[in-house]
C-alpha cells in the first residue's frame, strides 16, 4: 500500500501536464461562476507573479530542486523514507514548472481565481510539498535508540 502511495505525485504530474496542454489549446471555462476559471494564464514571473524571469529563474529552480533532491537521498541513504512522497510531489511540482519555463518562457497557470490569482497543480505539489517536510511529522532516525528519561 505504502508503494502505491508513492505514485500520487507521479499522477499528480501528468494530471498537471495534461492540464497545461489542454490551456495551451486554446480551451477556457468558468468553473464556479466567476470565481474559479479555466483558462491559460502565461505567467513569467515567478511564485505570485514576481516580477523575475528567464534564465535566473532557471538556475534558481535548478538549485532548489538540486537541494530537495540532495536532501531526498540523504534521508533515504539514513533509511528515514517517511517524507518520500513529501520531496516526490515537490521535485515534480518544480520540475513540471521549469519545463514550461524552458520550453515557453512562462509558466502554465490555468486556474484563475477571481480574476487575479493565477496557479496550476504543480504549484500545489510545490506547496504539499513544502509544508510536509517543513510540518509533519518528523521522522527519526531508524538506528537512533531513544534513551530512557531519568
Amino acid at each position: 500500500m505504502r508503494k502505491a502511495f508513492w505514485l500520487i505525485p507521479a499522477i499528480l504530474f501528468v494530471v498537471d501536464r495534461l492540464l497545461k496542454a489542454t490551456a495551451l489549446s486554446g480551451l477556457s471555462f468558468s468553473l464556479i461562476g466567476k470565481a474559479v476559471r479555466f483558462t491559460l494564464f502565461k505567467n513569467g514571473g515567478i511564485a505570485f507573479s514576481l516580477p523575475l524571469s528567464g534564465p535566473v529563474v532557471w538556475i534558481v529552480t535548478a538549485l532548489i530542486l538540486a537541494a530537495v533532491l540532495s536532501s531526498a537521498w540523504k534521508d533515504w541513504k539514513l533509511g528515514i523514507k517517511a517524507n518520500f512522497t513529501a520531496y516526490t510531489l515537490f521535485a515534480l511540482g518544480a520540475a513540471s514548472n521549469l519545463i514550461d519555463r524552458v520550453a515557453y518562457g512562462y509558466t502554465d497557470d490555468y486556474l484563475i481565481f477571481f480574476s487575479r490569482s493565477a496557479v496550476n497543480l504543480a504549484d500545489g505539489m510545490i506547496l504539499a510539498g513544502a509544508l510536509w517536510l517543513a510540518f509533519g511529522p518528523m521522522a527519526e532516525h531508524p538506528a537512533k535508540e531513544k534513551t530512557p528519561v531519568a
